[in-house]
């Protein structure tokens, strides 16, 4: 199988780090891969370099810090999604032009919904398949109920620009996701909400998750007897994200003060910034880190003990994956994705938004952590395996790419036949 990649794929987390293991994945199972990209060679993961199955092609973005479109906030949003857009195209010139010589089996987007130029031109080109990890209707709802909130803490002007953005997104996403042949989301919950806000018929929608790449054993050390229970909130401090449920909870734990510490670790985005919001927490509970680089991200893990996530849109959550496999336990959402198939025994859910169902369920989790650590700590291995080792998610994405690609081409000899 030979097919067209167009995203990120890097070491480390978020996104690109997925994208790596996905790349890597289908390209140990002897796909031939041509990557399309704005990366340079030494931002492609490590492992990826000189592999034999893949050949990248590149092309400069044109856009950087420091410059005066991007010494601004709103400018730098902007101009960069206007960079990202023209450089998008370029590219889709580039794979078109190369489809045209020899054609791909299927061309794989990770990441963006929008197709822009490949969507004009999808029927002289093979399927597409795109996996998205947030869509905009998403973003735009919680935009708008806690546009209160978000104003106490950003410049109104921006605020307002963004929400006309997203909805100017919204409407172009609805008209971009006719157009694959198959949407990939990683979770049930994301399935729905595209079916709901955009329309998008259930045939064409399919769940991936997202990957962790596993040791064989959990890195979450054991707790000393009357240790500081130390829980972790890994997000960006921003819209949907549950940030006040967290300055919530620290207020409400302040009787354990000195026995619970939450650590809160975290950027924010160029287009939804909370940070104005962190003197609200309680310093005697919570206490925030900054922003932590991946590579300290292992020592993080392993000197905690659980993992809160009380967002209030979050198909995918990459951390619950990362926690899970330190051997970490999970408070979450309902509407966190991967919730949908953790075991209670290590992960414990409560309705988004109810702040007192999130702190009943950290108090049971706190005294479970005391109680049995290493049950916990074994429960939430286990079932990063099972649902997220990248290993198995890559195998199922090369059986969805073999099948679509497979399909085509039973279409095509379909066709042929009926025109002979």
């Amino acid at each position: 199988m030979r097919i067209a990649w167009l995203g990120s794929a890097r070491d480390g987390g978020g996104v690109p780090g997925m994208g790596g293991m996905l790349l890597g994945g289908l390209l140990d199972r002897g796909v031939q891969v041509d990557m399309f990209t704005t990366e340079t060679e030494g931002e492609l993961a490590r492992s990826l370099r000189g592999h034999k199955n893949l050949n990248v092609i590149r092309i400069d973005p044109r856009w950087s810090w420091g410059r005066w479109y991007s010494r601004k906030a709103f400018l730098a949003f902007m101009s960069s999604t206007i960079a990202r857009t023209r450089a998008y195209n370029r590219l889709s010139d580039l794979l078109m032009e190369r489809n045209a010589q020899s054609p791909y089996d299927c061309i794989f987007q990770l990441s963006q919904i929008e197709l822009f130029k490949l969507g004009r031109h999808r029927k002289q080109l093979p399927p597409i398949v795109v996996y998205p990890c947030s869509h905009a209707a998403g973003e735009l709802r919680w935009h708008r109920r806690e546009s209160i909130y978000a104003r106490q803490s950003e410049n109104v002007l921006m605020h307002y620009l963004v929400r006309l953005f997203l909805i100017y997104r919204s409407c172009v996403q609805r008209r971009e996701l006719r157009k694959p042949a198959l949407i990939l989301g990683p979770s049930n919950r994301f399935v729905e909400l595209l079916t709901q806000d955009y329309g998008i018929e259930r045939g064409r929608l399919a769940v991936l998750r997202h990957p962790v790449i596993l040791n064989s054993e959990p890195l979450a050390g054991k707790p000393e007897r009357n240790a500081t229970i130390r829980l972790l909130f890994i997000s960006r401090i921003s819209v949907r994200k549950g940030f006040e449920q967290i300055v919530e909870l620290s207020n409400r734990l302040d009787d354990l003060a000195g026995q619970v510490r939450i650590d809160v670790i975290g950027g924010w985005t160029q287009w939804s910034d909370y940070r104005a919001h962190l003197k609200e927490l309680n310093s005697r509970v919570a206490k925030y880190l900054g922003e932590v680089p991946y590579a300290q991200m292992g020592e993080i893990y392993s000197s905690a003990h659980a993992i809160l996530v009380p967002s209030m849109y979050e198909p995918g959550s990459l951390v619950v994956g990362e926690a899970t496999h330190a051997g970490l336990a999970v408070v979450a959402s309902e509407e966190v994705g991967p919730t949908e198939v953790l075991s209670k025994e290590c992960c414990r859910t409560f309705p988004a938004g109810n702040v007192a169902e999130f702190e009943r369920q950290t108090r049971a989790l706190i005294q479970d952590v005391r109680a049995r650590p290493n049950e916990l700590r074994a429960a939430a291995h286990a079932q990063a395996a099972q649902w997220f080792a990248a290993g198995k998610i890559a195998d199922q994405l090369f059986g969805i790419l073999a099948d679509v690609a497979a399909e085509r081409r039973r279409s095509a000899a379909l066709c042929a036949s009926h025109s002979n």
